[in-house]
């Protein structure tokens, strides 16, 4: 079986094209990805800088050897930027357009520019030293859950290995009508630049499409308010914790806030200082957590926070902290000061094995309680925690408890 050195080269100018304008179609449907816009410019830049250099013979050699290889180097500088945009670090344009210069004034030394393989060589460290940075970028961000990331690094490792063969045969390439052998290791070069080309396109769209969806699902589990979990999510991860304390035998508290007098802030300062006192909270809050707690908005200005491997006393301790510290804040709105203040229950497993539900139940019944005696308090469920443990599904029981407790809570 032969290869027809041409074909290929065209194989891969036209996998190139296609390759960038798919990426490119990507991008106008994903606006927000600009890095899906800078890898469909380089796909299509690389493929005028090849379809220049497979016209050699055809056309003058400035435009085949000097304007292919300054758009190649171009297109391999515009793919790192993308990568860099991917990743959110800053784009270095000058960096992206040295292997560009660099190759000109190659191009400029008559000497250099005379010997065949010293072109190739420069050229290939150029394409190679992008590749590698293109490696490291996806490298260095390798905590991220993205399934795609080893394997394009893997690709791109095989194509700078590749394209390293191409120095010692710089020279040997066949020249324009000249008879094509068998199957040789020009070929295979072309050819791995071919299927190259198709898996890193293919693999960049696969990690841009598995950001979308896990950015999709984190804002379907975050409140874009305060930027907490959100209710849904709360219980989610809360089951889960709460699974897991149980099965090592440790206890659990719950925690429920309430801000006070939240509707009186909104009426006399309006919604934005609202806004602002419920991030403010927030801040206080997580601020005072452990790493492994849980801490999400359950609805208005309503908060509840779970925390493993915790007694009532160590469920009061950090709720007091956080009630001390928000009451301590100073926030002034239009010269006003804003004087908001967290009432807190606090519950705990400590007694006996509850559900996660029935846990969150009694800490906002103590909740209630705070609010009786006179906001901006700390209290711990006074009765047994069993008494809240809930009758009816679990999803329901927080509504149900809530509904209960509100109809004669005073805000």
């Amino acid at each position: 079986m032969s290869f027809d050195l041409d074909t290929l080269f065209f194989a891969t100018v036209f996998t190139s094209a296609i390759a960038g304008c798919l990426l490119l179609l990507t991008w106008l449907q994903n606006r927000d990805v600009v890095a899906l816009a800078l890898w469909g410019a380089g796909f299509v830049l690389g493929s005028a800088g090849l379809a220049l250099i497979t016209l050699r013979g055809v056309v003058p050699d400035i435009w085949s050897i000097v304007i292919g290889n300054t758009i190649l180097a171009i297109a391999y500088g515009v793919g790192w930027l993308g990568v860099r945009a991917f990743e959110g670090r800053p784009l270095n344009v000058p960096v992206a357009l040295i292997g560009a210069a660099v190759w000109l004034a190659a191009c400029a030394a008559d000497d250099l520019y005379a010997a065949p393989r010293a072109r190739v060589a420069v050229m290939v460290c150029i394409i190679v030293a992008y590749t590698l940075l293109n490696v490291w970028e996806f490298y260095r961000a390798r905590d991220t859950a993205l399934m795609s990331r080893w394997p394009i690094i893997v690709v791109l490792l095989v194509h700078a290995a590749a394209f390293m063969l191409r120095i010692p045969l710089a020279g040997t390439w066949p020249a324009p009508g000249e008879e094509r052998t068998p199957l040789n290791l020009h070929a295979v070069l072309v050819l791995e630049a071919m299927l190259a080309a198709f898996c890193v396109a293919y693999l960049l769209g696969s990690m841009a499409r598995e950001r979308i969806v896990l950015k999709l699902q984190r804002d379907a589990l975050i409140d874009p308010l305060t930027e907490v979990a959100n209710r849904r999510a709360f219980f989610e991860q809360g089951e889960r914790l709460f699974r897991r304390a149980r099965q090592g035998r440790q206890l659990v508290a719950a925690l429920a806030f309430d801000l006070d007098r939240f509707k009186a802030i909104n009426d006399r300062f309006g919604h934005q200082a609202g806004d602002r006192v419920l991030r403010t909270f927030c801040d206080v809050a997580t601020g005072s957590l452990r790493p492994g707690d849980l801490f999400g908005r359950i609805g208005g200005e309503e908060f509840a926070c779970l925390l493993p491997n915790a007694s009532h006393a160590g469920g009061m301790l950090v709720a007091e902290r956080i009630r001390a510290r928000f009451a301590s804040l100073e926030m002034i709105v239009d010269g006003a000061m804003i004087d908001a203040t967290v009432s807190v229950g606090v519950a705990s497993s400590e007694d006996q094995e509850l559900s996660l539900p029935g846990l969150v139940a009694a800490a906002d019944r103590a909740l209630y309680d705070a609010k009786e005696r006179g906001r901006n308090r700390v209290e711990l469920a006074r009765s047994h925690p069993s008494r809240f443990a809930p009758l009816v599904p679990q999803d329901e029981v927080c509504d149900l408890t809530r509904a209960s407790s509100r109809s004669a809570r005073v805000k």
